[in-house]
Formats: structure tokens, sequence, C-alpha cells
């Protein structure tokens, strides 16, 4: 007879990046299943060539590692078990084949996305074809459409269970095309997502500390490195020369809005910009990550990242930085945020002369049209904590 078992699908060569990604659904995991498997398929990869996974030892001990190098190997893994996964792989030609082994071996799928930020199109962006690596952006956007047919065909897998925090995502997927052929003609089951659950975001767990939180007097500045691997893939990287210019202005602003509030930056570099440390000769850098420095200070700076959300949760006064050295895709992201939360913006290109009164007012106006975005996008399952959702309903459905 066969087990019902628990594991995590991925392709990765380092789990240290995941596993921050996932601390706390990982903690819960481990709590909560005698035993969960991590299923790494970087190996099974269409292009791979054999490497080293790094950080194994950062699960807790109730992680059991499993690398997989043949086809073989990975279908007699499952042969004695009842698997069900969290999925976590790229929907490319690259993970074609991984794909089809997971169908075969009959493993459960499972989606969470409760990350309430704005992400990337899963299709080719026509619009902006031209800045791209055109070669590359068609393998890795242009074969969507081939992996919904074969998920049709029965040759893919689809998603058992989607987990989602975006009620705009939802309504979306409800009202999609292959949900009303399907609501017409039920015996096709051509829908991707055969059942979807609203949850909370991975915001809410920081709700749960918000009445401990001692507010400091001092202000952080989120760093995003302009080179983002999103805006290099799309040919639209920044020059040296550019990046230091960049710097300069940032840290003429940053001390303008020091002296303005009276009160010290601390700067939160992000994981992938430890080099640009040299370029904050004057501020204070903290050993902390972002995530722990948001909720003890009283105003949040960013350019763009989606932990201004971890900000938006918390209500904190937020003022956003432009720049025309993000670049286009960089500029259109960080103004999906502005227009939404209506934040308060600064053009460091600009010379600028601040009044503390009217930023204040700026920011407070901001904090008012929070409510809506929490409400749509990061808590719109009332005070349920998301990853015991999570857990409940995968211990009742499979378990």
């Amino acid at each position: 007879m066969k087990k019902n078992c628990l594991g995590i699908i991925i392709a990765d060569r380092d789990y240290k990046r995941f596993i921050n990604q996932n601390k706390i659904l990982i903690k819960d995991l481990s709590k909560n299943f005698k035993k969960i498997y991590v299923i790494n398929v970087l190996h099974l990869k269409l292009r791979q060539k054999r490497i080293k996974i790094l950080n194994e030892n950062f699960f807790p001990n109730n992680f059991e590692i499993n690398n997989f190098y043949t086809s073989k190997e990975f279908l007699n893994f499952f042969r004695d078990k009842k698997f069900v996964a969290l999925q976590y792989l790229a929907k490319n030609p690259d993970n074609f084949k991984i794909f089809y082994l997971i169908k075969k071996a009959e493993i459960k799928n499972i989606m969470i996305m409760n990350l309430g930020n704005f992400g990337n199109r899963q299709t080719i962006e026509w619009g902006n074809l031209k800045s791209f690596k055109v070669s590359e952006h068609f393998y890795k956007k242009g074969f969507y459409y081939i992996f919904r047919i074969l998920t049709v065909l029965k040759i893919f897998p689809k998603i058992d269970l989607l987990f989602e925090s975006n009620t705009e995502i939802i309504k979306s997927l409800n009202n999609g095309i292959s949900r009303k052929i399907e609501n017409f003609f039920p015996f096709f089951k051509i829908t991707y997502f055969r059942k979807i659950i609203k949850i909370n975001s991975v915001y809410f767990e920081f709700l749960k500390n918000k009445k401990k939180i001692k507010k400091k007097n001092y202000i952080i500045f989120v760093d995003t490195p302009i080179n983002h691997p999103d805006r290099i893939e799309r040919g639209d990287s920044a020059s040296k020369k550019e990046i230091i210019f960049y710097y300069k202005k940032l840290n003429k602003v940053l001390s303008h809005i020091s002296f303005t509030f009276k009160k010290k930056i601390i700067i939160c570099l992000h994981p992938n910009n430890k080099k640009e440390i040299k370029y904050f000769k004057n501020f204070q850098i903290s050993k902390k990550t972002t995530m722990e420095e948001i909720p003890n200070c009283e105003i949040a700076i960013f350019s763009l990242s989606s932990a201004v959300l971890n900000a938006v949760i918390l209500n904190k006064k937020i003022i956003n930085l432009e720049s025309s050295h993000f670049g286009k895709y960089l500029n259109n992201f960080r103004k999906k945020y502005v227009d939404s939360l209506k934040l308060f913006s600064i053009n460091i290109d600009k010379n600028i002369n601040l009044n503390k009164k009217d930023c204040i007012k700026k920011m407070n106006y901001s904090i008012n049209h929070y409510k809506n975005y929490i409400n749509s996008k990061l808590c719109p399952d009332g005070n349920k904590p998301p990853n015991s959702k999570i857990i409940k309903i995968i211990k009742k459905k499979y378990f």
C-alpha cells in the first residue's frame, strides 16, 4: 500500500535563498508533519550540467533532501508513495521533461501565491520586445501556450490546489476563458488551477507581533540594485559611470531627508548588492534584514522593492524615490506601487527642498490609501493565518 507523503519540488542550486524567502512556511510545515521531502530536480533540467548543491543543512532536521539525476531514479522514488508537492518550477522548456515525470508519477500539485506583489508576465512582452535579448526571452516566455496545451492534453500536470492572496487574480482566474468553457462542458477538465483558495499574504505574519513593536526614532532606506537581473535580461543595464552618478544623487537626497526630519538613516542593503556598501560611507549599515528593520522604523524609504508591502501592512510612513537611472523596466514596476498606494515620491534627479510638514501630510495621505491594497491583496481572508489554513486544508484533503 502506498504511503501519503508531503514534499517540495524545486530546481535550485543554493537552498539558502529559497529558505530565506519561505522561512515561516518551512518552520510551520516542520512542526505539523513528521517528515517533509525536498525534491530537487535541478539536474533533470534541459541544458543543465552537474553541479554541487549548496546549503542543504539549512533545512530543519525532519526535511529529507533528495537530488535526482535520471528519470528512472525519479520515478522509482515515487513508486511506493502517494505524493503531494508544493511546486516551485518555471514553465519553460528547460523543465518540460520534469513536468512530464511529475504527471507520470501521479504527484498532486500545490502552488502558493501569496506575496501580494506585482509580478512579471508569463507570456511574451511584445511591447518591450526591442529591449530584450530576444532569443532568450522567446525561450523563457514563448512556450507558455505550448505548456498549457500539454496540460489540457494531460501530458503535463495541472495545479490541484492554488492558494492565492490577490483577490483580483482570483476573480480573473474564475472568469477566464478555460473556466468558462469548463463550466459549459465539465467533462473537458481544461482549467489549469483545479481549485483556488483565498488566503492572506505572507505579510499577515508580521501583524502577529504588531503590539510588541516599539517604534524607534530612525529612518531606513531599502536599497535595490539598479542593475536588477530582470532589468539586465531586458538589455537595459546601467553603466558603471551611471551607477556612480546615481549613488551620488542618492546620498545627497538621503542626507537632505535626514536633515529635514532630524533623524538618522539606516541603510538596508539588498542581499545581492553587498558590494555597493562603498557608496554609503556617510550612513549606518544595518546588520539586520530589511524585514527585521521595517517594524521598528518611523519612515521607510524605497525605490522599488516588494518589501514595501511589509511597511504598508504596518501602516508605516513611506517615501518613494524616483530616478531615470532605474531605466524603463524598473521605473514601470516602481510606478505600479506608487499608483496603487498613492505613495509620496521624490525625484532624485531634480534639486529638492523638502518641507517637513508638507512631507508628513503627503505620507499620511498615502497611509489612508493602504486599506484597499491590504484588503484586496495582502489580507483578504480576515484574521486567518495563511500557513495554518494551508496546512489544515492539505491535511484534510490528502492525509
